[in-house]
């Protein structure tokens, strides 16, 4: 995926007007460089954006897919309008290549693509502000990855300020409500008959909100700092955790306390970030 830029091209100032026009014998010769340095600077920017972690390699790749798939495209004769539409594919290949989130192939094919325009478009806008294609070649790119990175940290130190903080969704009987959910490293607790980690609830709270009045639940003992304790639990339909931007599945059992105050966060097994974990996916 390119935009051609005449960084290698030779600029002479003739007529009368002194008019600018650019000679492209160096550009095909240079122009392959460019696009590949360019593309790479586009996909890492936009995986800053995405939230996903930048490899070298991996970013290294999806540019060479990118000036692999783009060539043939430019050269191929079809009309600009169908040119353009290519350009959509592309960005998802060159993206998923470079480690972009399987999951969601449209949205990484858009934030590289957002990200191409705003890469050229600041280092063309300073280029023309500074008269000079290499004042503009130097800062454009710097800004726009200063500008993605700025944008990473601020989504890591939003993050952080929820570590060990998440929010718990659970459906049961058709019945879909949210809690605010914390990770408690000493509830150990299995149902006895699954075997499946425990999610304990504060019971007033959960009643109300997934309207548990005529469900038949079963008894689950479990051992507190106050004795051994009688918690009502069933299994949920469905359990989802959101956690430091991570939505993943979860399989587990859900018990009821009736010694946790209404306003009191689930907590959430330790088990259930680990190997009981079903695979999740990224979102920004």
């Amino acid at each position: 995926m390119t935009t051609s830029f005449p960084l290698f091209s030779r600029a002479e100032t003739t007529g009368k007007n002194g008019r600018t026009r650019y000679n492209f014998p160096q550009k095909e010769a240079g122009s392959t460089l460019l696009d590949l340095v360019m593309d790479v600077l586009t996909l890492a920017i936009a995986l800053l954006l995405g939230g996903r972690r930048v490899y070298p390699a991996r970013v290294l790749l999806g540019a060479a897919v990118g000036t692999l798939l783009a060539a043939p495209a430019r050269r191929s004769g079809l009309p600009q309008g169908l040119i353009a539409l290519l350009w959509l594919p592309i960005a998802g290949a060159m993206a998923l290549a470079a480690g972009a989130d399987p999951k969601r192939p449209l949205r990484a094919a858009l934030l590289t693509l957002a990200s191409g325009a705003l890469l050229g478009g600041l280092t063309l806008a300073l280029s023309g502000a500074t008269g000079s294609l290499a004042a503009g070649y130097a800062l454009g790119p710097a800004i726009a990855l200063a500008a993605a990175l700025a944008a990473a940290r601020g989504r890591a130190r939003r993050a952080g300020a929820y570590a060990g903080r998440a929010r718990l969704t659970l459906r049961y009987r058709g019945r879909t409500a949210a809690f605010d959910a914390m990770v408690d490293s000493g509830n150990s607790l299995r149902d006895y008959l699954t075997r499946r980690p425990v999610i304990v609830l504060p019971e007033a709270t959960a009643r109300k909100r997934l309207e548990l009045g005529g469900a038949a639940l079963r008894p689950i003992f479990a051992d507190t700092a106050g004795g051994r304790q009688m918690m009502w639990c069933f299994l949920p339909e469905e359990a989802a955790l959101r956690m430091g931007g991570e939505k993943t599945p979860l399989r587990a059992a859900v018990a009821l306390s009736p010694g946790l105050a209404p306003d009191a966060p689930a907590l959430l097994p330790q088990a259930l970030l680990g190997a009981d974990t079903e695979p999740g996916s990224r979102t920004a």
